[in-house]
């Protein structure tokens, strides 16, 4: 059985294990992330697990409020450093939280926007469960939901993020949702789903 990465003891040893903040793959792939988002702003997003911050740095220019949380209590101060040094402070709430545990900042309210990055993977089955419940629970008819996951399965992941992508989609489509973009990458794969879908296309 896989056994979950110790992601406190990962981003102790090293502020950006992952290289978000200089690896092109990683910030190509971010890029992308923003490039899909279909409203120009948003009301609130939550970044259920915001890592070095990168990603919740670049919410927080088109978002009104971002909610920003991680398992990780190191991972929560770089992220509180990464929005502090672009000047996003004023917008974002960090705060530690372990999915399917819902940050008390959100105090109820249903976000417009949940971004799903790299970590569904991670979820054992019964973890994965509570987090399709949770969402149900948060999500309200305008919240687009986005997910983005590395294709293959990670180390100690247990199951591989193309899985992990298509138990959301078929958890969000049993539900009516509809899947509103997609974009698969050679390595990593980006969908939104949303159940606003527009009535005229291209306005």
């Amino acid at each position: 059985m896989s056994i979950t990465p110790d992601f406190e003891e990962l981003y102790r040893d090293d502020p950006d294990p992952w290289e978000v903040a200089t690896s092109w793959y990683e910030r190509r792939k971010t890029a992308l992330v923003m490039a899909l988002l279909r409203r120009e702003r948003y009301r609130l997003a939550w970044d259920p697990a915001c890592g070095t911050g990168d990603l919740a740095v670049e919410l927080a220019a088109r978002c009104d409020e971002v909610i920003c949380s991680d398992m990780s209590p190191t991972a929560c101060d770089l992220t509180r450093r990464a929005l502090a040094r672009a000047g996003a402070v004023s917008r974002a709430v960090v705060e530690c939280a372990q999915v399917p545990a819902v940050p008390e900042a959100l105090g109820g309210r249903h976000p417009d926007l949940v971004v799903l990055s790299e970590f569904l993977y991670y979820l054992d089955a019964g973890q994965r469960e509570r987090t399709w419940a949770m969402l149900d629970e948060v999500c309200d008819e305008r919240t687009d939901v986005v997910a983005v996951h590395w294709g293959p399965e990670p180390e100690q992941a247990h199951l591989s993020g193309s899985a992990a992508q298509r138990e959301l989609n078929t958890h969000l489509g049993q539900r009516g949702w509809w899947r509103l973009v997609t974009h698969t990458d050679m390595e990593f794969l980006v969908a939104l789903w949303s159940q606003d879908a527009p009535d005229q296309i291209g306005r």
